[in-house]
């Protein structure tokens, strides 16, 4: 069974979703707008964090975090080098979970269609409950 899982995770590893993935990482952590953006969102985070833990909250700097951080999140909602990037994750995951899918039909598991099944298979992409 570990050959299987092994020959799949070279297969994945082809793929044309999971190499479009990673060619899209590679410009993200090359691109330094990119990448400062995405510094300064997690430090911003990261600080947001912080203050909110504090026994007295700082509600001012927390707005003022937010602030930053739904500048910076639409900031790189703008950028098409950050947009490919999560496409293509998006993409590889839908494999991921497909593979998992049917996997679990196969050894008599919940998959992402069934669990959602009312029962009545009327128009149903086939769930095989």
């Amino acid at each position: 069974m570990i050959e299987l899982a092994r020959e799949l995770g070279l297969a994945l590893a082809q793929s044309a979703e999971f190499i479009r993935m990673k060619t899209a990482q590679s410009v993200v952590e090359q691109d330094d707008a990119v990448t400062a953006l995405l510094k300064e969102l997690n430090e911003k985070r990261e600080r947001l964090v912080a203050v909110l833990a504090e026994d007295e909250t700082d509600n001012l700097e927390a707005l003022r975090l937010t602030d930053d951080i739904d500048r910076l999140e639409g900031q790189l909602q703008e950028n098409p080098l950050f947009v490919e990037l999560l496409s293509a994750q998006s993409a590889f995951s839908s494999v991921l979970t497909a593979i998992n899918d049917e996997i679990n039909a196969c050894i008599g598991g919940t998959t992402s269609a069934s669990a959602s099944c009312s029962g009545d298979c009327e128009g149903c992409g086939g769930c095989k409950h």
